[in-house]
């Protein structure tokens, strides 16, 4: 067999003959002419011979018979038109529509042909990565039917296996294995991934990385006392077993400690289900808040490239802060005066910016661990503010503390290469002053009710005030991925994984 194989969660292969017998389709993304993109030459004629008879191939998706692939069968996905405007989500796009045109025409071993663009350098890896995602399946379809939409997967770059290649479609399996690991608990149900069914899912996927430890904090008097924020959001349903809060602390380690350079310590948003609490959604609103998990998923998933890929310069440690805000007797209400774990004492305001809290005190937690690490740079990643969403869109808010300037421009420019797009946000002086308490013995307000703009910023100024890190020198940085991280009936996008693990070095 000429090809190279690889696991993901079925076969996949490097194939480098184009008309192999082992596949029933072949995916071709079709670029403008303008870029200069050389056609496979099996097919560069024949694709010349059809665009004179049916200019709708630059357009959508279509299926054509040729014998001159494997199976018979070529799928044309096209880009569209590229301008200096675009970024590498072209690439995916189409590489996600040709997979998916391929599925529905019947294929059940596709080969995709993933070609090399100057234009967009890690355009190869995007590319897979959105085929792959195309083949995602959900856990709890998984779980009642083992019925999969694929038999294998063929990649082609060119006629003969190179080393870089190789290279690459090893990291895009890593990372669409943490993506898998991260759109399972984002996309499930609230009740098939509560703060313990995480936690379960967790130890799980871990077992047997060598490089990973795991600590789950489940003990209410424990995190009454050292997660008091957290606690106060999730009292309402600590009342009933499976809904009680969870810390996750992951920490990953490479094996020889005196080559590491950085550390990065995570804080993920993992709220359950979010019902707004005592401040209830209405209107339709809570729909969707299964979702609200997805910063503590990107969180796990983030770790579980690391365990997979072993970058030998990085430690990372993570911290998924699991609870569920729930509406009942024992609900936390405005006007409750409560200490964080920081010591300050904040008043809550809306029990719907919940977020804030449930992070808060792990946050202060990185902060004291961050000042006995070498050069540590802090993280939270949440679906935080829907004034995110409105700002930016399906785009990450990313915004650094003084210490951390211009990090989120890098990862601005790193997600347009990687097909995550991040929107290099602010802090200014007056989100630090807006969250100032306004009663006596009140520090901090949990949101300030009467702001009528920048509420993703001033979330960012309270994280860093409740978390200690006001006049600390410690990089930090906060990503709203309210917008990014994928609604209903879409598929949680993942992000900011592949972000990361291109901009820390993760990738091989």
């Amino acid at each position: 067999m000429s090809a190279t194989e690889f696991k993901l969660y079925d076969n996949v292969f490097i194939e480098t003959n184009i008309q192999s017998i082992d596949y029933d389709a072949v995916i071709l993304i079709l670029y403008p002419e303008d870029l200069n993109v050389p056609l496979p030459r099996h097919i560069g004629s024949f694709i010349d011979n059809i665009a004179k008879v049916d200019k709708h191939i630059h357009k959508t998706a279509t299926v054509w018979n040729c014998e001159y692939v494997s199976g018979g069968r070529l799928v044309l996905s096209p880009t569209g038109k590229i301008t200096p405007y675009h970024d590498a989500r072209v690439v995916k796009d189409a590489a996600i529509k040709g997979m998916q045109r391929a599925l529905d025409a019947g294929a059940k071993k596709p080969l995709l042909v993933v070609q090399n663009v100057v234009r967009f350098p890690v355009g190869q890896l995007v590319c897979i990565l959105g085929a792959l995602e195309s083949l995602y399946v959900p856990l709890q379809i998984r779980e009642r039917d083992a019925t999969k939409n694929f038999l294998r997967i063929g990649l082609h770059s060119e006629e003969q296996l190179s080393e870089k290649f190789e290279r690459t479609v090893r990291n895009a399996i890593a990372i669409e294995k943490s993506r898998i690991f991260t759109r399972d608990i984002a996309g499930s149900d609230p009740e098939r991934m509560t703060p313990n069914n995480i936690a379960e899912y967790v130890k799980t996927t871990f077992q047997g990385d060598s490089n990973i430890t795991l600590n789950v904090i489940d003990d209410m008097e424990t995190i009454n006392k050292e997660y008091p924020l957290l606690a106060a959001v999730s009292r309402a349903s600590s009342q009933i077993e499976r809904h009680r809060p969870r810390v996750v602390e992951i920490e990953y380690r490479p094996s020889d400690l005196a080559r590491v350079t950085s550390t990065l310590l995570l804080v993920g948003k993992g709220v359950t289900y979010d019902t707004g609490g005592a401040d209830l959604k209405i209107s339709g609103k809570m729909a969707g808040m299964a979702r609200d998990k997805c910063g503590a998923a990107a969180v796990a998933g983030f770790l579980k490239a690391c365990a997979i890929l072993k970058p030998p310069h990085l430690k990372v440690i993570g911290v998924l802060c699991l609870c569920r805000n729930s509406i009942g007797e024992d609900s936390y209400v405005p006007d409750e005066l409560l200490i964080s774990r920081s010591g300050k004492t904040v008043r809550v305001t809306n029990t719907d910016a919940e977020g804030r809290f449930a992070m808060a005190d792990a946050l202060f937690k990185m902060g004291e661990i961050a000042d006995t690490e070498l050069n540590p740079h802090i993280y939270t990643i949440a679906t935080l503010t829907g004034h995110a969403r409105l700002c930016y869109g399906n785009y990450t808010a990313a915004l650094d503390n003084f210490s951390a300037v211009g990090h989120s421009r890098d990862l601005q420019s790193t997600g347009g290469k990687v097909a995550e797009g991040f929107e290099d946000s602010v802090i200014r002086p007056e989100d630090f002053s807006v969250n100032v308490g306004k009663c006596r013995g009140d520090d901090l307000i949990q949101v300030d009710t009467d702001a009528k703009c920048r509420h993703h910023q001033l979330a960012a100024g309270f994280l860093i005030k409740v978390g200690g890190l006001e006049t600390k020198n410690i990089k930090y940085t906060h990503l709203d991925i309210a917008g990014a991280a994928g609604a209903p009936p879409c598929e949680p996008s993942a992000v900011p994984i592949v972000t990361l693990c291109q901009i820390h070095k993760v990738l091989m």
